[in-house]
């Protein structure tokens, strides 16, 4: 399977997004955050862009400070920018000042641009297990699918503190680290993932439905689902790719998800909702495509889940809840508004 800590753009030839990111949520569930490393390369150029973001959720006051920096580099400059091709062993400073460095135990770094003022101090404690969502190492090797998704570390502990403007969190934080690439982003999708169940401290679950676009955006396949749940310590996996097109998507739209899966052995049932954006924290980054084209990513780290495991014969394994969930929706519907990183959810 391939490297999960792998910086894929290293060995890009053509236009490529790819993003290494950190979420959390505080123990006591009233914070969060989202901490991503973006690199961009259009089709046809060889430079390439970096972006630096930091989202502060709260849930009391349903406001969300966001800081974030972006430098395009030269061709000679991120080669020497990429000289470990190992995402957990990257730094990078930029003219503005701002600067970020990861490696295995710890993140830091700090913003200082016209677009926010943020700063971050925080020791990782890592269970390293990855989730590869795709059940064959060949598909993340492939021209297809465009996107590629893994969870390079499922569950995992951060400790320390976050600051975006005058906003500041301190304490610790339990989440996962994420690991994505692609030529394109899906033409639509719902993605959710939750490490704080009220009935099981240990359970986590990773998932999403996506629908591609294909033959120059003249083909759309119908949804796409793959997801995960580990439980007991066990991993319950929703991923044959006989069955990913046949699941039964109930419902996908801006703030809410709703799927039932099944596998060879359980039933898997699950809702999300991400309840009125104007009353819980919910923020809207515009995403662009190597190809040129922007869409816009609505997302939340408290969103009401539920979600039920049972045996085909309807016997209960598992019901677990959360006001916990991250959930991640992008509709082709909506276009961004302009030409800044943040638009209105």
């Amino acid at each position: 399977m391939i490297d999960p800590v792998a910086l894929v753009m290293a060995r890009a030839r053509d236009g490529l997004y790819e993003s290494f990111y950190f979420r959390g949520n505080s123990r006591d569930g009233r914070h969060a955050f989202w901490l991503k490393h973006n690199l961009l390369r259009r089709h046809g150029e060889r430079g390439v862009s970096l972006e630096i973001g930091l989202i502060l959720y709260d849930r009391d006051s349903g406001e969300v400070q966001v800081a974030h920096d972006r430098e395009d580099m030269s061709p000679q400059a991120f080669n020497a920018f990429a000289r470990s091709r190992n995402w957990e062993s990257l730094s990078g400073n930029m003219a503005s000042g701002s600067f970020f460095a990861i490696s295995r135990e710890r993140l830091n770094g700090r913003l200082h641009t016209a677009r926010g003022h943020a700063a971050w101090d925080l020791a990782l404690q890592r269970s390293d297990e990855v989730l590869y969502h795709f059940p064959h190492s060949r598909l993340y090797q492939l021209p297809l699918p465009k996107k590629k998704i893994l969870t390079r570390d499922s569950c995992m502990s951060f400790s320390g503190m976050l600051r975006v403007g005058d906003v500041s969190l301190s304490g610790d934080f339990v989440g996962v680290n994420g690991h994505n690439w692609g030529t394109e982003h899906a033409h639509e999708y719902a993605y959710a993932g939750c490490n704080l169940f009220r009935e099981d401290a240990d359970a986590c679950f990773d998932g999403f439905s996506a629908r591609l676009a294909l033959a120059a955006g003249l083909v759309r396949t119908p949804h796409l689902s793959l997801a995960a749940l580990r439980l007991d310590g066990e991993w319950h996996h929703f991923n044959a790719l006989s069955r990913c097109y046949q699941q039964d998507v109930r419902m996908l739209s801006d703030f809410h998800w709703s799927i039932v899966m099944k596998n060879d052995t359980h039933t898997l049932e699950l809702s999300v909702d991400g309840g009125n954006p104007r009353l819980l924290p919910w923020v809207a980054l515009n995403y662009s495509h190597p190809g040129g084209a922007r869409s816009v990513v609505k997302n939340t780290k408290f969103a009401r889940g539920r979600l039920r495991l049972a045996t085909h014969e309807g016997e209960a394994v598992a019901e677990l809840n959360s006001d916990c969930f991250e959930l991640e929706t992008l509709l082709p519907a909506n276009i961004p508004g302009s030409s800044a990183y943040v638009d209105t959810p």
